[in-house]
C-alpha cells in the first residue's frame, strides 16, 4: 500500500469511529433518558391509581397465562374472509367469552357480497354473522369494534410467528 492509501483508509477508519463513538454515546443517551422516564413514571403514574384501577391490573396480571392461551388458541385458526367456517369459530369463541363477562348477545346476519369479476376471479364472499354484545349499567359509553376475519384463504396453513 503507498503513502495516500494508507493515509484514506486510516482517514476511513477515523471516520467509522467517530461515528461508532456517537451512536454509542447516543444509546447511553437514550438508555439513560428511557430509564430515568421509567422511574418518574414509577413515581407519577402508579401513586395516582384508586383502589380499584389498582385491583384490575392487579386481576390482569393474574391473567397473563390465560390470556396468552387464548391468544395462541385464536391464532391457530385459520379465519380468512373467505373461510365462513373459520370466522364461524372465532365468533363462538369471543361470544363464549363475552358471556362469561355478563354481557347479552345478539347477531346480524351476514350477507353474500358479489365481487367484481376480475381476470381469474369470479367468486362470492358469504360473509359470517357479526356478533353485537350489549352490556347495560351505569357510567361511561363506551363502543369497541372489531373484525374476525384474517386474509388468509381456506386450506392454507395458519402462519407461524
Amino acid at each position: 500500500m503507498n503513502r495516500l492509501t494508507s493515509n484514506a483508509t486510516h482517514s476511513k477508519l477515523l471516520q467509522m469511529l467517530n461515528v461508532m463513538k456517537l451512536r454509542a454515546t447516543s444509546l447511553l443517551l437514550l438508555s439513560v433518558f428511557f430509564f430515568t422516564l421509567s422511574g418518574y413514571a414509577q413515581d407519577t403514574v402508579e401513586p395516582s391509581l384508586n383502589t380499584e384501577e389498582i385491583e384490575l391490573t392487579s386481576w390482569l396480571d393474574s391473567q397473563e397465562e390465560n390470556m396468552l392461551e387464548m391468544l395462541e388458541r385464536i391464532t391457530n385458526i385459520n379465519s380468512g374472509s373467505l373461510n365462513k367456517q373459520g370466522v364461524n369459530e372465532l365468533a363462538s369463541i369471543f361470544g363464549e367469552e363475552l358471556r362469561q363477562l355478563g354481557f347479552s348477545l345478539s347477531t346480524l346476519p351476514g350477507e353474500v357480497i358479489e365481487m367484481p369479476s376480475c381476470p381469474g376471479s369470479d367468486y362470492n364472499v358469504d360473509v359470517a354473522d357479526h356478533i353485537l354484545a350489549s352490556k347495560s349499567g351505569s357510567g361511561s359509553k363506551l363502543l369497541m369494534m372489531g373484525h374476525l376475519d384474517t386474509v388468509f384463504p381456506p386450506g392454507q396453513p395458519v402462519p407461524r410467528i
